[in-house]
């Protein structure tokens, strides 16, 4: 086993309500491998609305 840490931005859609957040952040950071644990460290906002949320995560490849 060969472990892996993370750190990714994501683009917040605006189709995803905040109650699953949660698991669309899980189902991101699946697609990188076994998803040990994960933490939302930072949410940024422009001007214009957009929303970035900043994770990091340790995964197992």
């Amino acid at each position: 086993m060969r472990l892996i840490s993370l750190q990714r931005q994501f683009p917040w859609p605006a189709d995803v309500p905040l109650v699953e957040l949660r698991s669309w952040i899980r189902q991101q950071l699946a697609q990188e491998g076994d998803l040990l644990r994960w933490a939302l460290t930072a949410v940024h906002s422009s001007a214009d609305g957009a929303r970035t949320l900043q994770v990091e995560a340790v995964i197992s490849a």
